[in-house]
């Protein structure tokens, strides 16, 4: 992995109306530079703009200077979401995804707190832990667990954590049976209802986390084999899973993966960038369970999983449960997807979703 000098650079982004510095960094960016978005790497919150909340009539598309040229970039055949309401902040590859990344035996990563929240992918009895301060820095990890190449994800702004299969069946021609391929996925520079689009490095389609697939490009409407998402403490993961390793913080970038730059951005209800369709049902910014079909859409909350719950869907049973860390599913029908995620974002995704109470 490519270590080299680090440029950190920022981009004030006003939504909603509050100021934030949305930070990123790049292995040095000439357009990032000239636009003059060189700055600390942090998350602070202008105290000259209070927070409220956004109002539909709001929204307006943010296109930062020095980002993503979403028509030069990417493959934007068969879009399958309003191009319009694609918000364009940082440049391809300014969040850098990690692809292979060092792994260490988790008791002996002293320096991730016991607090730190870990997403557990768990394939063909392999288990690995990949944090939440790492991906608060990469938000994409590409890695094999189990034999399985997957995909670990998270998106800050939406607190969404997913994961997921990289090998996609590729469309069989005439009578040929389909072809499978593993896909590496990248940052793109964009968001959708505030939430990351992802790209795929083989075609440069853009791809949904919270959506669950491909969005455009030659494998538009692709849906992602999803795995089921757990979110528990590190001191929880170690306790479970003593021999088990952990995405490691050399990871060759300079980052503090002590500390998160998110910390405002959490603590307010305010949001980055405008969202339209954004559900009433709960506080914008409360914590749960979303549960996908082809057909319908759940949004657990937190709280209700706290004692253990059990979600009933067409295709079965849904075992969910939740601590301090987060969300676990602890069991999903086949086809079924889940992911951790902020009620307002889900809600953007699928209106029609059904909030259980």
């Amino acid at each position: 992995m490519k270590t080299g000098s680090l440029a950190l650079a920022a981009a004030v982004i006003t939504a909603a109306g509050g100021s934030l510095v949305y930070q990123y960094a790049t292995g040095g960016c000439a357009s990032c530079a000239t636009a003059g978005l060189r700055g600390q790497a942090r998350i602070a919150r202008s105290s000259a703009q209070p927070d409220r909340p956004a109002q539909p009539d709001e929204f307006h598309r943010v296109q930062r200077p020095g980002s993503v040229d979403l028509e030069a970039e990417y493959d934007l055949s068969d879009l399958r979401i309003p191009k319009d309401e694609i918000h364009t902040l940082l440049p391809r590859d300014a969040i850098p995804a990690l692809t292979d990344p060092k792994r260490q035996d988790a008791r002996e990563a002293d320096w991730l707190h016991d607090d730190g929240r870990v997403i557990v992918v768990r394939v063909n009895g392999e288990v690995l832990g990949v944090p939440l301060a790492v991906l608060d820095w990469h938000e994409i990890v590409n890695t094999t667990v189990g034999g399985e190449p997957i995909a670990a994800t998270y998106c800050p702004l939406c607190d969404s954590a997913t994961v997921f299969s990289r090998r996609i069946e590729l469309p069989g021609e005439a009578d040929a049976a389909p072809a499978a391929v593993v896909l590496e996925f990248g940052v793109s520079g964009a968001l959708y209802n505030s939430n990351v689009l992802m790209y795929d490095r083989r075609d440069r389609g853009l791809w949904s986390q919270l959506g669950m697939q491909a969005v455009s490009g030659p494998l538009a409407g692709t849906v992602l084999d999803m795995l089921p998402v757990e979110v528990i403490p590190f001191a929880q993961f170690k306790a479970a899973y003593p021999k088990a390793q952990i995405v490691s913080n050399e990871t060759g970038y300079q980052r503090d993966y002590g500390h998160s730059p998110y910390e405002s951005y959490f603590a307010r209800d305010g949001l980055m960038v405008p969202v339209k369709g954004v559900g009433d049902a709960l506080p914008r910014k409360t914590r749960g369970v979303g549960v996908a079909t082809d057909e319908r859409a759940w949004f657990v909350p937190e709280e209700l999983c706290r004692d253990g719950y059990t979600l009933s869907t067409p295709q079965g049973d849904v075992i969910l449960a939740s601590d301090d860390g987060g969300v676990r599913v602890q069991s999903a029908p086949q086809g079924t997807r889940t992911a951790q995620t902020f009620y307002y974002s889900w809600s953007a995704f699928y209106p029609n979703t059904t909030v259980v109470r």
